[in-house]
């Protein structure tokens, strides 16, 4: 689906090579100022780097205009904007094509729970509000038809209640079982852990960790998170905890 190739944008990234497959779950951790938004906004194709390659179903990013981008790929920034002057139903749908919204609109709305804010105007939303609409409109974005597309989703879960967060994570694992693959960057390393197929961890722009969310040692989270951690056991499931 995405691959990139000794990518390097100076003082940013550094040499990053990686490959995204179709139906991958993959949280991206690291402290902050490591890259995480640099790293989503280079396989959006909204930063150019400085020296290598990037390719998104086997043709070089750059050689997309931005209709057949958005088309199959698409990014959710860390910084909502504002609500526009306009009902959420219409910011909803704003630039989408509407053989997604019709695929998508009935599944989001029931999932994060938007009925009630359809006719609302947008700038009377409140912070988790917004980020539940703007989420939804990401996703119809890209929503699968006939072929699934890409979701670069920078820190989706900051500003929802855990109700929410938890609603979701459930939808995008729903979404990657029909294809589509998705890149999260989350700060809850418990959420990651249970979450995803595949992390990965930057440290001052590089990529120190690529692999299942249980190779991820100890040793790795002291270097880059300046902490130590321990696992523990509980409701069937393995936690990281700090100690000390």
């Amino acid at each position: 689906m995405l691959h990139l190739e000794c990518v390097t944008l100076t003082g940013r990234l550094h040499e990053v090579s990686l490959s995204l497959r179709g139906g991958e779950a993959v949280a991206l951790i690291g402290p902050n100022g490591s890259g995480k938004s640099t790293l989503l906004g280079v396989m959006a194709g909204l930063l150019t780097p400085g020296a290598g390659r990037i390719s998104l179903d086997k043709r070089p990013l750059g050689d997309y205009d931005w209709p057949s981008l958005a088309a199959r790929r698409a990014l959710l920034t860390q910084r909502v904007q504002p609500g526009l002057p306009m009902p959420v139903f219409e910011l909803l749908t704003l630039g989408v094509a509407s053989e997604c919204v019709h695929a998508g609109l009935d599944t989001l709305m029931q999932t994060l729970e938007l009925g009630p804010l359809l006719e609302r105007d947008a700038t009377t939303l409140s912070g988790g509000e917004l980020q539940r609409v703007v989420i939804a409109r990401t996703l119809l974005q890209v929503w699968p038809i006939e072929n699934a597309g890409l979701l670069l989703l920078d820190e989706p879960l900051a500003g929802l209640d855990l109700h929410h967060q938890h609603a979701l994570l459930g939808l995008l694992r729903h979404l990657t079982g029909q294809g589509m693959g998705v890149v999260l960057s989350i700060h809850d390393l418990n959420l990651a852990l249970h979450w995803a197929d595949r992390l990965l961890c930057l440290e001052q722009g590089r990529l120190c960790f690529d692999g299942e969310p249980e190779g991820l040692e100890p040793a790795v989270l002291e270097r880059v998170f300046k902490i130590k951690t321990g696992r523990v056991e509980a409701a069937g499931r393995h936690w990281i905890l700090p100690i000390g």
